[in-house]
């Protein structure tokens, strides 16, 4: 096995919600998923996604649990928002970017250094900043979203990537497997 599989599992994952994310709105007629504004932490767009399938349902309404969903936010495709604002979408287009960065297998990065985790905390804090810069101010910057997000998301990949190598390489490649 390869030093960079539980990695690459992680990726996979985020990168079929994304493209669900992406594909989902566009097998439903114009505008069917519009006006989900809420609150993160809470389910209030249960009725509102009655009609659609399943696994569109699902992963709408993890948007809804994890997102505000605020439509002045949200990146629209087909008339309809995405599940999740552009601040997190830009946070897993981050972390898919990151995780394909630190694949050992592209560049041969070894991440299982704490240098990793320190600078992806500092890209996490970058975003916390603009955060309430924005919050603050009223100031209302798309651009400082998408660049703070997808930074927070690399941030996130480093410490991902430590986490999972760091446990991963004691268990598989200690043991000679």
């Amino acid at each position: 096995m390869k030093r960079s599989t539980p990695g690459r599992a992680v990726l996979l994952f985020f990168g079929v919600f994304l493209v669900l994310m992406i594909i989902l709105p566009l097998l439903y007629p114009y505008g069917s998923f519009v006006h989900l504004d809420g609150r993160a932490g809470v389910i209030d767009n249960w009725s509102k996604l009655s009609f659609a399938d399943p696994l569109t349902r699902a992963v709408y309404l993890i948007g809804d649990f994890f997102c505000h969903q605020e439509m002045a936010r949200t990146f629209i495709i087909n008339g309809s928002q995405m599940a999740f604002c552009q601040r997190d979408t830009s946070v897993l287009i981050g972390v898919i970017l990151g995780l394909i960065i630190t694949d050992e297998a592209i560049f041969r990065l070894y991440v299982g250094k704490i240098q990793y985790v320190i600078a992806g905390a500092a890209m996490m804090i970058l975003l916390m900043v603009e955060w309430g810069i924005e919050y603050i101010s009223g100031m209302d910057s798309l651009a400082a979203r998408v660049a703070t997000g997808i930074l927070a998301g690399v941030g996130i990949a480093l410490i991902l990537q430590y986490a999972i190598t760091k446990d991963y390489e004691k268990i598989v490649f200690k043991k000679g497997v």
